[in-house]
């Protein structure tokens, strides 16, 4: 059977917002799920609110999933995203209206990586959905991809808004020209982001990323 890629998302310390700022924060989610929903073609059950401050979809591509949560993380700046993902197989027919009432091993560990990253308090965690995927190669490749993830978001816990506007204005193909307007800077507070934060290299990653785990799908 097919292995699939389930994302688990979920708000960091949305419960501690006053209640007008979590619906502000809930309400900025809303919209950027929807928008991402509408223009992606690699997500094949869509990202869908389950618990108010979490959401969960099935994707076909790792890297399309990566930029994805980059774009999740700016539209919720400064509120922070977990983000769990597990790989593996899914039993029931595929939701493709919305991200709900599917069971299988893929969501089972996308749920036990979200109970482990909430517990080391990082971004992102990677887990594989049953013992038939646990080969020593697909284990080390897991295991680099979980490290790579994690050394991407220690970079990015610092950034301010701007950098990971130009990241996403990056990943989506615009031009210096075109990130300034839209963020309403300068083209050298642009060149300045991009080459500060190694942006090209977190694109690159983002890709290595997504070419391995599609090959283990």
């Amino acid at each position: 059977m097919k292995r699939h890629i389930v994302l688990i998302g979920d708000l960091v310390g949305s419960k501690e917002l006053g209640n007008k700022d979590r619906e502000k924060f809930q309400a900025r989610l809303s919209d950027k799920i929807s928008q991402i929903n509408q223009e992606s073609d690699s997500i094949i059950s869509p990202l869908t609110i389950t618990l108010g401050d979490e959401f969960q979809a099935v994707y076909k591509d790792m890297s399309a999933l990566i930029a994805d949560s980059w774009s999740i993380l700016t539209a919720l700046h400064p509120v922070g995203v977990r983000f769990s993902v597990g790989i593996g197989e899914i039993f029931t027919p595929i939701n493709s209206e919305q991200a709900l009432g599917m069971d299988g091993p893929a969501f089972h560990s996308a749920r036990d990586g979200m109970d482990q990253v909430k517990e080391s308090g990082g971004t992102y965690c990677v887990k594989l959905g049953s013992s038939k995927d646990q080969s020593d190669a697909t284990q080390s490749l897991v295991s680099l991809v979980n490290y790579s993830l994690m050394f991407l978001s220690n970079e990015m816990g610092n950034w301010k808004e701007t950098r990971l506007q130009v990241l996403t204005m990056l990943n989506d193909g615009l031009s210096i020209k075109e990130i300034a307007e839209a963020i309403g800077i300068s083209e050298s507070a642009v060149y300045k982001n991009r080459e500060e934060g190694n942006l090209n290299l977190f694109l690159e990653i983002k890709h290595s990323i997504g070419e391995n785990i599609n090959r283990i799908l």
